[in-house]
């Protein structure tokens, strides 16, 4: 609505911008600056240039509305008024923005003293009205849009109220594209009150944070396959979350640098507790939970919490979503980092699947469209294929295949407790060993064309003997009844006697020679110890006559 002039004698009102560049993105009242002749009171106090810029109506192509932004577009002018206002310190930002924008300049890492700014800005804080303002590239329909679920109707018909009376504070900065290749552009993540990174507390400088992590890509990120070296270097990581930084030089430091490791450790775990307590929410925070998993203490028995809150994380912060096709002039920045929040998706899909095989207990993330579309997504990378992302596919299509039979074989087990029918074992078991020797060729061709190298070949194999013996144990467990312990019976035994020792030669011998053995994650321990363990137990169980086994066909860890 236009206001008519109250006489026609008065000059027509030019309007000039409203704020300058730093008032508009702050979203607070540009004062002082007089037609933009004259710098304005923020930008004076803060010793920056006023930059005055036409005013662009609508929005770039190809983005979208959040529900706030739509219903601010249907407000009266007048409305606004009522926004609550930002204190000055929202002017700095936990990440600073590329420094081709007039804002970047407003930048200060000392801008930040309380925790209170720590945690109002990029998703760190805990998010009372809505965790979703963390994705940069959330869509408005990124999850199901049916108002049938009670929350979802709350939320669509809350929008109104709380954009006027509690809207979202963002970080003017948080979205705009970096160029990773200006390491100027990156500046640490501020920390909170009381708390220290590594190289904060004195324990490590830059230089020796970036040996740590080229240590961690060669030598642990393969056992993981979860972080990408062209992304993620020790600026990057340390811009975006400094538990992510801690947990890395921690893990780091436990095989490089032992006499720091204690320590390490201790400001991992503050952090951890500090990021819980706080509900930090972005996708380093779910890479640093994984990690204090991977490679833990003996007397931790957190890695259920941990995975199971990443799990909620991962899915709350719309991990999981599906792209057909890639965005629109997606920069080859925002293709890594998009693909940094799908594949630790991917493998927390395949930790999660893991832990599930491991403990009996039930698995939390579901087989959604996204992971049923993952058997081409390391080709959706570019050029060349990276290996680490043809692991990532080829385990999430291991992890369906194993789920499939276990949960039959759960279904049995509760069937014989009175149900009406039985699984058939054997056709299980036939069914489940044709996949598997499908995904072996498969896989095997895939990490060719990826010019893998021999560890590769190792490990995905080490993996899908350990899943056979696994699920063919099944056909052997005290559970099968005695009339269906026939061929199908041996067939298993045999199948799963092959596999532990296939594991157990390729845990002594190839990752021995690879000189690897000792940064396996936990999974690995747990693999090659249950098919140790199973060995012996077969061995045990054994006829007198039959226990004497040629020596040569045994294979002695050589740990």
């Amino acid at each position: 609505m236009f206001t008519k002039p109250h006489s026609s004698s008065k000059p027509p009102i030019v309007r000039n911008p409203r704020a300058c560049t730093v008032c508009r993105a702050a979203k607070m009242k540009c004062v002082g600056a007089e037609d933009g002749l004259k710098s304005c009171q923020r930008c004076k106090r803060t010793g920056v240039d006023c930059v005055f810029e036409k005013h662009r109506r609508g929005r770039k192509p190809g983005s979208k509305l959040s529900e706030a932004s739509k219903m601010l577009r249907r407000l009266e002018k007048g409305l606004n008024t009522a926004k609550l206002k930002q204190t000055d310190s929202s002017l700095s930002t936990v990440f600073p923005a590329d420094p081709r924008t007039p804002q970047a300049e407003n930048t200060q890492f000392g801008g930040l003293q309380s925790s209170d700014a720590y945690g109002s800005v990029d998703g760190y804080a805990a998010s009372s009205v809505s965790s979703r303002t963390v994705d940069p590239e959330e869509e408005e329909d990124g999850e199901r849009s049916d108002e049938k679920f009670p929350a979802k109707l709350i939320r669509r018909e809350n929008s109104f109220f709380r954009t006027i009376l509690n809207p979202e504070h963002k970080s003017p900065m948080l979205h705009v594209p970096r160029d990773p290749y200006l390491p100027q552009s990156l500046r640490p993540a501020p920390l909170p009150n009381g708390y220290n990174d590594p190289i904060t507390a004195g324990l490590i400088n830059e230089n020796k944070a970036k040996i740590l992590f080229d240590a961690i890509f060669l030598r642990l990120n393969p056992f993981i396959n979860l972080f990408d070296p062209a992304l993620h270097s020790v600026a990057y990581v340390r811009s975006k979350c400094p538990l992510l930084f801690t947990t890395l030089i921690m893990a780091g430091c436990k095989f490089f640098e032992p006499s720091l490791y204690k320590e390490c450790l201790r400001l991992a775990n503050e952090l951890a507790v500090r990021a819980f307590a706080e509900g930090w929410k972005r996708v380093e925070v779910i890479q640093a939970y994984s990690c204090l998993t991977y490679w833990r203490e003996q007397e931790d028995n957190r890695t259920w919490m941990y995975i199971g809150y990443a799990c909620r994380m991962a899915v709350e912060l719309g991990l999981n979503r599906y792209h057909a096709k890639p965005p629109a002039h997606e920069t080859e920045f925002q293709l890594r980092e998009r693909r940094n929040r799908e594949r630790t998706y991917l493998v927390l899909f395949v930790h999660d699947r893991s832990l599930s095989m491991q403990t009996g207990r039930h698995w939390m993330l579901p087989e959604d469209d996204f992971i049923r579309h993952s058997e081409t997504w390391h080709e959706q990378g570019g050029s060349p294929i990276r290996c680490e992302d043809v692991i990532v596919s080829a385990f999430a299509q291991l992890r369906r295949i194993a789920t499939e039979a276990t949960d039959m074989f759960h279904t049995n087990r509760s069937l014989s407790d009175g149900g009406n029918s039985q699984v058939n074992i054997d056709m299980v078991l036939k069914n489940c060993n044709g996949k598997l020797a499908l995904w072996t060729t498969t896989w095997d061709h895939e990490m060719r064309k990826a010019n893998g190298e021999s560890f590769h070949f190792s490990f995905i194999n080490f993996f899908c003997l350990y899943s056979s013996l696994f699920l063919n144990s099944f056909g052997v467990q005290s559970s099968v009844p005695p009339a269906n312990r026939t061929n199908s019976h041996v067939r298993a035994l045999s199948a799963c006697f092959e596999n532990a020792l296939n594991v157990l030669g390729i845990a002594s011998k190839d990752f021995r020679e690879f000189g690897v053995l000792r940064y396996g994650q936990e999974t690995t321990s747990v693999m090659t110890a249950y098919s140790a363990i199973f060995l012996l137990k077969v061995i045990n169980t054994l006829p007198l006559n039959l226990s004497k086994v040629d020596a040569s066909t045994l294979v002695t860890p050589q740990l």
